[in-house]
């Protein structure tokens, strides 16, 4: 078994020392996208040494990492696919490293960070509003809503993620011969989340892109760690709850 976390998982763990000695001796891991995260938040700046803490307790799980993105984890499952952590990232692993030990973002950097946060998030808030517009012109022509919502749309959200597969590899990469019960997690808590979006006036927020990949680590057996109510009563929704961590 692996617990796979969200990143907001690493924050309470260096505040709340109670929680890490209950779980410092589990098999918590790190992965990809918390890195990711963390590296590109405003609290590097803003709550440094509330950020400092979250990495530092990323280190004491350094043996468990996982370093592929999800969806190139997925890749995996039936591909020969090589990554390599530090070609692909190890300028984030070296930083990482740094200001766990105590160095900052100087102070003449501060202004031109900021400005790579907002660049990178116009990616994620162009694919937000391109899904929101579309959930937007479903709604209306939506007759039954309980009809909808029972409709077996699990092989079109698989499509979905076997194009950020194709994305994550370069196109070297498909999901053929991965079985859904691999990853039911990813497919069944995505397959929940758009019918939810396209029922409901719930938008999707450019974080939640990260939120919904991380699920992509999680095989049958796994357990997914997340103190975010909205995701966990989603999860449970889509009929996954036994995938969640409780503590």
């Amino acid at each position: 078994m692996r617990i796979i976390t969200d990143t907001n998982i690493w924050y309470y763990l260096g505040q709340d020392k109670e929680l890490f000695e209950k779980v410092k001796g589990e098999p918590v891991c790190p992965n990809y996208i918390n890195i990711i995260e963390i590296c590109k938040s405003e609290n590097l700046i803003e709550k440094t040494e509330i950020a400092r803490s979250a990495i530092q307790r990323m280190f004491h799980f350094k043996e468990q990492v996982i370093y592929e993105p999800p969806f190139v984890s997925i890749a995996q499952l039936t591909n020969e696919y090589k990554y390599d952590p530090v070609k692909e990232m190890g300028s984030y692993l070296q930083f990482t490293s740094d200001f766990a030990k105590g160095a900052e973002i100087e102070a003449n950097k501060k202004d031109e960070f900021f400005k790579w946060i907002q660049d990178r998030r116009s990616h994620f808030e162009e694919a937000s509003k391109e899904f929101n517009d579309r959930a937007e012109s479903i709604r209306p022509k939506i007759e039954n809503k309980k009809v909808h919502r029972s409709q077996d749309t699990h092989k079109l959200t698989a499509d979905f993620l076997n194009f950020c597969v194709q994305v994550a590899t370069d196109g070297k990469c498909s999901m053929n011969g991965v079985s859904y019960d691999q990853i039911e997690l990813i497919v069944k808590t995505v397959d929940h989340f758009f019918k939810t979006i396209e029922l409901s006036s719930m938008k999707i927020q450019p974080n939640d892109w990260f939120d919904l990949a991380i699920l992509g680590y999680v095989r049958p057996g796994d357990k997914y760690w997340t103190a975010e109510k909205r995701w966990i009563r989603i999860i449970e929704e889509a009929g996954c709850e036994e995938y969640l961590y409780k503590i």
